[in-house]
């Protein structure tokens, strides 16, 4: 349990410093270019870390990561960067970078955790950055899944929220491409109303 916990706040953390970070391209095109060269050049450091766990230690203990990648850079604006929220931003990176590479495993030991704790529903993937975020939950008995996902483009005035309803198979939580969405891709002008949508999914595709 503990290590669950571990990575829930290793996660957490993460994300709250990519918050930070990517909101500088309103104020300062060349910062966030900088910023973007440096997370990206610190989590391909961190390319021979292959599981969600050892990231977490990794995390836990490499603290001069992201000063060794500056000091062998020639980039102009560091002296103006949070080098924190960088190395935060460079796990959150690399993280997302192993749950696309590892989905459908990371899937199928969520699936599995799920049943043996008996849950009703489980989140099979998450992903969340500043701009957007794509959820995958699914209810554990039938295979129906909700797939809400929020964006946010760059050059946008307001974010975009969609739902969707598609049928996975309840032994794997693989996608059956093969099938209809269960409800076709809804789109919802506000957070208040796609959240309320998403509730009230769940509760209609959890009955038999």
């Amino acid at each position: 349990m503990t290590a669950v916990l571990d990575r829930d706040a290793a996660v957490a953390a993460w994300r709250r410093a990519e918050s930070r970070i990517y909101p500088s391209v309103m104020v300062n095109a060349g910062l966030y270019q900088e910023y973007v060269t440096v997370v990206q050049a610190v989590s391909q450091e961190l390319s021979a870390v292959t599981d969600e766990q050892s990231l977490v230690t990794a995390w836990q203990e490499q603290h001069d990561l992201v000063r060794e990648v500056v000091a062998r850079s020639s980039l102009q604006m560091t002296p103006l960067m949070d080098l924190e929220a960088v190395r935060d931003a460079a796990f959150c990176h690399r993280h997302r970078e192993l749950t696309r590479q590892l989905g459908r495993e990371l899937a199928r030991e969520r699936l599995e955790q799920a049943k043996r704790s008996g849950a009703e529903w489980v989140v099979l993937f998450d992903d969340v950055t500043p701009v957007g975020s794509h959820v995958l939950e699914m209810h554990v008995a039938s295979g129906r899944a909700l797939h809400a996902a929020s964006e946010l483009p760059l050059d946008a005035s307001r974010p975009r929220f969609t739902l969707e309803v598609v049928q996975l198979d309840p032994r794997d939580g693989a996608w059956l491409l093969d099938q209809p969405p269960l409800m076709p891709t809804a789109t919802y002008d506000n957070r208040e109303e796609w959240e309320a949508r998403i509730a009230a999914a769940r509760l209609l595709f959890r009955r038999s």
